[in-house]
């Protein structure tokens, strides 16, 4: 692994552990992992879309302080508004043997010892953002992994930017795949919403905030 000064152990052991069941690649996942661990201590990072964890544990395995925080928020029932979205969630549903993956994400938050440091929030983005707790201009680090629909990351964008600090970082997932991610990004481009970009891993992108 490149990046000496990062110390991988705890980034290994998530990595392990969702061995075949991440949906990510290896470069893809260190990506989050040193994103989050140059965060400054005790910084803040929201996920939107957690599935079963792998991205939530990553993330808040390489934050520092004893202060930080990680908010998941998803509905853990696989809500998409693209059929074919819903489709395979139905598939991935069947081989976990369940209609809600909350169980099995609070099990893989508990065997990294991240209960303390992670709060799941069992809601759609829209509606969690209406009611999050943190302030606005509080948050280091925003992951966009919902819904994957243009109008949705669009609306993911805009709930939910407010809330990260100027010089913060907003990440994407499946920035390449033929959903409406890409569209959304180049729509948030166009409106001078991202200063610069941080990074590109796989069909991971990351910018930074205004």
């Amino acid at each position: 692994m490149l990046f000496p000064k990062y110390q991988w152990n705890d980034f290994y052991q998530v990595a392990e552990h969702f061995w075949r069941r991440g949906m990510s690649s290896l470069s893809e996942r260190a990506f989050l992992f040193r994103l989050s661990r140059d965060l400054q201590d005790n910084a803040k990072i929201v996920e939107i879309g957690s599935w079963i964890g792998e991205s939530t544990c990553i993330l808040a395995s390489g934050l520092k302080g004893t202060q930080a925080k990680m908010y998941a928020i998803d509905t853990f029932k696989g809500d998409a508004s693209d059929y074919s979205a819903r489709d395979r969630y139905k598939k991935r549903f069947s081989k976990l043997r369940t209609d809600n993956t909350k169980d099995i994400f609070d099990r893989n938050i508990t065997h990294f010892n991240l209960k303390l440091r992670v709060t799941a929030i069992a809601a759609d983005s829209l509606t969690a953002a209406k009611g999050f707790c943190e302030s606005p201009n509080s948050i280091d680090l925003l992951f966009i992994d919902g819904d994957h629909s243009e109008t949705a990351t669009r609306n993911d964008i805009e709930a939910w930017l407010l809330y990260v600090k100027r010089g913060g970082i907003v990440i994407f997932h499946d920035f390449t795949s033929n959903h409406g991610v890409p569209q959304a990004i180049w729509w948030a481009i166009k409106r001078s919403y991202f200063s610069d970009l941080v990074g590109v891993y796989g069909t991971t992108i990351a910018f930074r905030v205004y």
